[in-house]
């Protein structure tokens, strides 16, 4: 492939060769409608979500095995299977699970197809995680889920679990207020939480910052579950 290098190079022999290499080696990827459409219209909105991610990326371990409830499209899987050993995408959408496996160039990633209600998953992990998940569900079926995520965590694991405040409802879009069932006040989700975990720890988010401010004022809320008291 003919790759113009431009003019202003240290090694321009150098660098072209380490260019045709990185085009060699990584394919160009096609994104997902859902993040194509945030770098035409809004991107501020797609470095958010990165930027949750990158605050889960923060929390886990080399050494860690990660299950992701909700994979969807399959980037913050792909993104946080960078920093732990292995990472697990579970996804009920058939497009999304297939947009996912078509964007994944790491080994240590995969994806499921399937509802976590009915999935047979053998494996216990060190960290599940279900990002803009459980205010698509009813507060039963939000139970459910902490409890199914208990379930699949090791003695000492942890969840966390991601989630745009009741406060924020308003101003979601269009798109958003479609699929949301129930948004939390983030006293609600703690205490959901707390019955299944010996120590939860709440943070709150607006735009990339994440902080431990007013949760009232907050866009975004985080809650962090230590050690689930299903597993004594």
């Amino acid at each position: 492939m003919d790759i113009d290098i431009g003019t202003y190079n240290a090694d321009p022999e150098q660098y072209k060769k380490l260019v045709q290499e990185l085009y060699a080696q990584h394919p160009p990827i096609t994104l997902p409608p859902e993040y194509a459409s945030f770098i035409e219209k809004d991107m501020l909105r797609f470095l958010i979500r990165l930027a949750r991610y990158k605050f889960v990326a923060r929390l886990i371990k080399k050494s860690d095995c990660l299950l992701e409830i909700g994979s969807g499209s399959g980037l913050g899987c792909i993104f946080l299977s960078q920093h732990c050993t292995e990472a697990t995408g579970v996804e009920l959408k058939c497009t999304e699970i297939e947009e996912a496996r078509s964007i994944n160039r790491r080994s240590n990633c995969k994806f499921i197809q399937g509802d976590l209600f009915e999935l047979n998953l053998p494996e216990k992990f060190d960290v599940v995680i279900a990002l803009d998940v459980i205010e698509h569900l009813t507060v039963e079926q939000g139970n459910r889920l902490i409890a199914a995520m208990a379930s699949r965590c090791k003695p000492h694991g942890m969840i966390v679990i991601g989630s745009p405040s009741i406060y924020s409802y308003p101003y979601q879009s269009p798109l958003s207020q479609a699929s949301h069932v129930h948004c939390y006040e983030q006293e609600e989700l703690m205490t959901l939480i707390d019955q299944y975990y010996h120590r939860t720890i709440a943070f709150t988010m607006n735009d990339e910052l994440v902080h431990t401010g007013y949760s009232k004022m907050a866009w975004y809320y985080f809650a962090i579950g230590f050690s689930p008291k299903l597993t004594e």
